[in-house]
């Protein structure tokens, strides 16, 4: 391409996901399904650094999942 010549390759920089969870704002079973499932896949695709922080995230929406579910049982 013209005037690319010499050009260097710009990296960007990503900042880290936060991996905060709004669980206290969290209330119908639609709303909890659907952060359980973002979180599960980013458990599937985290690295091993961030698996221990992303399972905990999982295990938080799991259980309110589950007390949810009781309480409408």
């Amino acid at each position: 391409m013209p005037g690319m010549a010499g050009a260097t390759a710009v990296k960007s920089v990503v900042p880290p996901r936060s991996l905060e969870v709004p669980v206290d704002w969290i209330e119908s079973l639609e709303e909890i399904c659907g952060w359980l499932g973002t979180y599960r896949e980013r458990l599937r695709v985290a690295r091993d650094h961030e698996r221990p922080e992303v399972s905990a995230v999982v295990n938080q929406l799991d259980a309110l999942y589950r007390q949810r579910r009781a309480e409408l049982a």
